[in-house]
C-alpha cells in the first residue's frame, strides 16, 4: 500500500508539473508574507483546493525555499506569489548571512543531507495550538501519518499529547489531571520553574516532546530513542498550572563512556521567545556542569538560532572572567576552569572577538578594560538569570 501511495503522489506531481511553466527545481521570483520578493527554488507542486480559478495553472501552489535564508522560512505561495527568475533582478549576490557561521548539519555528509532533506523538504503540519498560543511551525514533523498533511495539530500543554481536532482536545482536557510536566520539580523562581523528566520513566511524554521539538529544529534526528536521555522541562506558572515553555535535553553519564556533552538539544518554544528563556537554558545546563564538577559543552550540530544564543552567552561569560582577573596570567584552561566551558569554545571566542591576538611571537590575551566594556555590550541580552540556590538536583549516577 505504501509503494503504490508513493507512486500515485509521483504521478499527481507530474500532473501538477505539466499544468504549469514552473517545475520543481526550476528558480523563480516568489512573494514572502511581507510582500518581498526573493530569489526562490521551487521545491514541490500541488493543487490548491481553495482555488477555482481558470486558468488550470491558477489552481496550483508551490513550496518554495528561499535563498539564502533559513529552511524555516520555506513555504507554499499560490501562483499570484510566483514570477519568472532572470538574473537582471537577481538579490543573490546581496545576501547578508550571519555574522557568526554556523553549519546546522555538522557531521552529515552528502549522501545523508541529500536523504535528510529529501524526508524533510516540507512541511506537513501548518499550525499548532498549545495552551491559549497558537503559531506556525518552521520544519517537517515524523508523526504518525494519521497526523500528517493537516492544518493545525492541537497540543495538550501538561502531557504534550497530540490530536487532529480540537473537539478531541477539549474532551481529551477534561480527563487530564496533569497541571505540570511529568517529572521532579529541582528548580522555581517566581513564576518560573524546571522539571527533570527520566526518558525512561516517561518514554510517551518523551517521545511527544521529541516531536513538537522537531517541527522547530530542522537539524534534529528523525530518530527517536529517549531512554538515554534527561529532559529538563522549563514552564511559566500561573493559576491554572505550569505552562510548556521549552527544554534541553542531557545525555545520561555513562559511567563506561562518559561524554563531555552538557546539552544535546535545546528549544524555546516561538511564542516564548524573547523573555530571556534561550540563555536561561544554557546557563542551567552550565549550573549542572557545576554541580557535578565538569566543563561542558553542547552537543553539535546547533540550529542557527542555537549557536548564536550560545555564542552571546561564552562570550558574556568569558568577558566577565576576564574583567575579574584583571592584573592575572591567564591560560586559555584557566578560563575553562572558572567558566566550565570546553576550552575548544572559549579558543572560539577569544579568536572570533579578537582578543587572543598575535604579538611578538606570542600569542597574547588583549583585556584592555575599555575594549572588553565595548565587547560586552555587543553580547546582547543577559537573559534570565539562573540563581544557584534555588537549584534541588543531584547528578544522576547509572551503575556499572
Amino acid at each position: 500500500m505504501r509503494k503504490a501511495n508513493k507512486k500515485e503522489n509521483k504521478e499527481n506531481r507530474q500532473d501538477q508539473e505539466d499544468l504549469s511553466e514552473y517545475k520543481v527545481g526550476m528558480l523563480v521570483f516568489a512573494q514572502n508574507k511581507q510582500k518581498e520578493w526573493h530569489d526562490a527554488k521551487v521545491i514541490e507542486i500541488r493543487k490548491n483546493k481553495n482555488y477555482a480559478h481558470n486558468p488550470v495553472e491558477q489552481n496550483l501552489e508551490f513550496y518554495v525555499h528561499y535563498e539564502g535564508l533559513n529552511r524555516r522560512w520555506d513555504e507554499w505561495c499560490v501562483y499570484e506569489r510566483i514570477k519568472p527568475w532572470n538574473e537582471a533582478e537577481s538579490k543573490r549576490d546581496n545576501f547578508n548571512g550571519p555574522i557568526v557561521e554556523n553549519n546546522e548539519h555538522e557531521g552529515l555528509d552528502e549522501r545523508d543531507l541529500a536523504e535528510h532533506e529529501r524526508l524533510t523538504k516540507f512541511k506537513t503540519i501548518d499550525f499548532i495550538e498549545i495552551g491559549k498560543y497558537r503559531c506556525e511551525t518552521w520544519y517537517f514533523s515524523p508523526l504518525p501519518d494519521s497526523f500528517q498533511n493537516i492544518d493545525t495539530l492541537y497540543i495538550c500543554e501538561f502531557c504534550l499529547s497530540f490530536f487532529r481536532y480540537k473537539t478531541e482536545l477539549i474532551r481529551h482536557a477534561s480527563r487530564c489531571n496533569l497541571l505540570h510536566p511529568m517529572g521532579n520539580e529541582i528548580y522555581r523562581e517566581g513564576n518560573v520553574s524546571v522539571f527533570e523528566v527520566d526518558g525512561a520513566r516517561n518514554p510517551c511524554y518523551c517521545e511527544n516532546l521529541c516531536y513538537i521539538s522537531k517541527l522547530f529544529l530542522d537539524h534534529k534526528t528523525l530518530r527517536y530513542d529517549v531512554v538515554p536521555f534527561l529532559f529538563y522541562v522549563l514552564t511559566e506558572i500561573d493559576e491554572f498550572g505550569c505552562h510548556f515553555a521549552g527544554y534541553f535535553s542531557k545525555q545520561k553519564e555513562d559511567p563506561v563512556e562518559p561524554t563531555k556533552y552538557n546539552l544535546s538539544c535545546i528549544l524555546v518554544m516561538p511564542f516564548m521567545q524573547r523573555k530571556g528563556f534561550g540563555k536561561f537554558l544554557i546557563s542551567f545546563s552550565y549550573e549542572l556542569s557545576r554541580k557535578e564538577q565538569k566543563m561542558g559543552t553542547p552537543e553539535r550540530p546547533l540550529s542557527d538560532l542555537g549557536h548564536a544564543s550560545y555564542f552571546s552567552w561564552w562570550s558574556a561569560e568569558i568577558i566577565k572572567c576576564l574583567e575579574d582577573s584583571q592584573g592575572q596570567n591567564l591560560s586559555i584552561n584557566d578560563i575553562s576552569q572558572k567558566t566550565y566551558i570546553e576550552p575548544a569554545d572559549v579558543l572560539e571566542v577569544l579568536e572570533k572577538l579578537h582578543i587572543l591576538r598575535y604579538s611578538q611571537g606570542n600569542h597574547v590575551l588583549y583585556t584592555n578594560p575599555d575594549f572588553l566594556t565595548h565587547l560586552m555590550k555587543t553580547t546582547g541580552n543577559p537573559g534570565r538569570r539562573v540563581l544557584p540556590e534555588n537549584l534541588h538536583w543531584t547528578p544522576l549516577r547509572l551503575i556499572q
